[in-house]
């Protein structure tokens, strides 16, 4: 099946890619089709990615697939949250995003974070009944970067049951037990309920 990628984010393209391959689902992702960033205006992961979806679905005409994810650190009041992307500015990289986080934890010893993940899929603009999924990744955070896999704050991101960040894992351990991972089983899960209700999803 034929899905669009409601994101410009090229890790997240790879990362579901791989996380759906298996079910012969195809991403084509919003860039290729020429498709402008719908404004993320919202208060929360999930309004944000079904505004995403319901936005992608309208200018592709095809079923949408939406993620909108990002690191919550309690000590900071859920910084970045939806702005973890553009926590250093809007036109900021992840190098520099990591830098301002570092910043605002340098009196913290290793706060607690967890990556967080909402899924929205949609088979046309109007869908009354989007399927929804979420999904929580918890750890800590590092003082320095380690690690050269992953992106975002993968570097910072402590996984203490492995002792290692996000970005020292090899990409198909983060595929098994991400918040992207995870929002991903509970999607299908919810794909999957809606089929054996329905009928097909698309």
């Amino acid at each position: 099946m034929r899905v669009v990628l409601a994101s410009h984010n090229q890790g997240k393209l790879a990362e579901l890619r791989a996380l759906l391959a298996p079910l012969g689902w195809v991403l084509t992702d919003q860039p290729a089709l020429e498709i402008p960033a719908a404004a993320e205006e919202r208060l929360t992961f999930v309004e944000n990615a079904l505004d995403k979806a319901r936005h992608v679905a309208r200018a592709s005409g095809q079923p949408a697939l939406a993620d909108d994810s990002g690191l919550v650190v309690p000590a900071l009041g859920g910084a970045p949250g939806i702005r973890s992307a553009r926590y250093a500015g809007d036109k900021a990289t992840d190098e520099d995003n990591n830098t301002r986080l570092l910043a605002a934890i340098a009196t913290l010893r290793r706060p607690a974070a967890y990556y967080y993940c909402a899924l929205v899929y949609v088979r046309h603009p109007e869908d009354p009944a989007p399927v929804i999924a979420t999904g929580t990744w918890h750890g800590r955070l590092t003082q320095a970067p380690r690690g050269r896999q992953g992106f975002g704050y993968d570097p910072l991101f402590l996984v203490p049951a492995l002792d290692c960040t996000a970005a020292e894992l090899a990409s198909s351990v983060k595929n098994r037990i991400s918040h992207r991972a995870q929002a991903m089983a509970n999607l299908l899960a919810g794909l999957q309920a809606v089929e054996q209700q329905s009928g097909p999803a698309a």
